[in-house]
């Protein structure tokens, strides 16, 4: 193939932004996705901005059979934790490698999924519901994937912070599993107010804490050699049964496990979570520094609705709030693991069914730093523009293996790249590629680049085709949404 050869290495990401394109469903597509596609826009186009976004909301409505299928092959990942375990016994390794399977699903599920809206969210909540380790915990995250992120991901999230409570996953990451009266721990009750429900500054106090690890004790999971092993029981034995004060609220004594439920009731419906959470998915769909009218906006439909989370996407997804938050000029770096699944969405790649197929990809996703269920801390992989800002080199990587076939398990067919070219003259073949994989969004002089690496070439063939693709996938304007 032949080599390009780039300028401007030492340039950063941040100030070659795509033009200012006002086209709120272009916008649309593009947030609410894993990645650009000309077919899924030509989709939101002919069914129009509300109807294509509400059923994106309704995931069920969706067919997604092949992806189905592809996932039913992958037994692992509809086994309860004793299944996993038996399934895996006397394997060297063996939570290393539930770990990988559950990553190869993930991006699997992101790249081919036509429930795009659901795998955004899906994304948002592992995130805020962080869960990371190996060992039992690797186990313990493949139900915690399915029943509690996934099962409730556009549900109430009353339900879902009580999900995620009892799920043995967190229980063990955090420690409550093994939180009892005669010492409780406060890992979890610290994380449930800080990071899952009320934020930093919503005014608790160290004693609010310790109130809610107190009302927290007992709720742990059935051990090893249990039938039920992994899931969530609540020991009376180990729990404090006096009385209690959590946010000014009293908690008589002798509550048992509704002492938790108490807790979980507060915190779900507090006016901080309201706001918190508003907040957080103005920032993962809309921009950096949302409006203050947009997230009091958003946070007031997730108070009147008593939670409902699609109800409170849909705010947030809606043409006001993209005109409050004038989307089109407040754009989002893509993170590192979406934008290597929309290189491959919109450059019409396929990808392998099997997590040892998908192993490269995961691999690429690590090395960028950006792997599923692969952050250490409680708080989940960060969406701010300074924490992604600065890793340049890795995205030119991804992109030059991807359309190089360097990147087992991700194929971008001939037929693909050379569809986008047919029937466009010659000096407008990079305004082409900028169409097909953004919409029209890169930059003039990104185009300008492109096409004169086109024009530099003795003929035009699928190999200039692909080095194309490769250097438009890996310029800074397309690293944005």
């Amino acid at each position: 193939m032949p080599q390009i050869t780039r300028a401007a290495t030492s340039v950063p990401i941040g100030p070659e932004r795509p033009p200012l394109l006002r086209d709120d469903l272009l916008a649309l597509v593009h947030r609410a996705t894993f990645g650009y596609t000309a077919e899924e826009h030509s989709r939101a186009e002919a069914m129009g901005f509300e109807t294509w976004r509400d059923e994106q909301l309704d995931p069920a409505s969706i067919d997604d059979s092949q992806l189905d299928a592809q996932l039913a092959a992958i037994p692992y990942l509809g086994m309860s934790v004793a299944e996993l375990s038996a399934a895996f016994t006397g394997q060297n390794g063996a939570d290393g490698e539930i770990k990988r399977i559950l990553q190869a699903a993930r991006l699997l599920r992101a790249a081919t999924s036509r429930r795009q809206l659901l795998e955004r969210m899906v994304e948002f909540w592992t995130d805020h519901f962080n869960v990371y380790g190996d060992g039992p915990i690797s186990f313990l995250k493949v139900v915690d994937d399915r029943e509690v992120v996934r099962r409730h991901a556009f549900g109430d999230f009353r339900e879902l912070l009580s999900a995620s409570a009892k799920s043995g996953a967190m229980l063990i990451y955090l420690d409550n599993a093994t939180s009892v009266a005669a010492a409780p721990n406060e890992n979890y009750s610290r994380e449930l107010m800080e990071l899952h429900t009320l934020g930093t500054d919503a005014g608790y106090t160290e004693q609010d804490v310790q109130e809610v690890a107190r009302c927290l004790t007992g709720w742990t999971i059935h051990p090893p050699g249990h039938p039920n092993v992994g899931e969530f029981v609540f020991n009376p034995s180990t729990h404090d049964n006096g009385a209690k004060v959590v946010l000014g609220q009293s908690i008589p004594a002798g509550g048992g496990q509704q002492d938790g439920e108490t807790v979980l009731d507060l915190l779900a419906f507090h006016p901080s979570t309201a706001r918190r959470l508003a907040e957080k998915l103005c920032v993962f769909f809309l921009c950096y520094e949302p409006p203050t009218a947009t997230v009091d906006r958003v946070a007031a439909v997730f108070t009147a609705t008593s939670g409902d989370i699609a109800e409170t996407v849909r705010a947030v997804l809606s043409r006001r709030s993209f005109e409050e938050s004038q989307v089109w000029q407040q754009l989002k770096l893509r993170r590192p693991m979406h934008m290597a699944i929309g290189a491959i969405r919109s450059a019409g790649g396929t990808l392998a069914s099997t997590p040892q197929g998908l192993a490269d990809l995961v691999a690429a996703t690590k090395a960028m730093g950006h792997a599923p269920f692969d952050w250490p801390a409680p708080n989940g992989y960060p969406d701010a523009l300074g924490a992604w800002g600065a890793n340049l080199l890795p995205r030119w990587s991804f992109a030059t293996a991807l359309l190089d076939g360097a990147l087992a398990g991700a194929t971008i067919p001939n037929a693909s790249l050379i569809s986008i070219f047919t029937g466009v003259a010659p000096s407008r073949r990079a305004s082409a590629l900028s169409r097909h994989l953004t919409g029209g969004r890169m930059t003039l002089g990104d185009v300008a680049e492109v096409q004169s690496f086109i024009d530099s070439q003795a003929a035009f063939n699928g190999d200039v085709a692909r080095e194309a693709v490769a250097l438009a996938l890996s310029l800074p304007s397309t690293q944005w949404i």
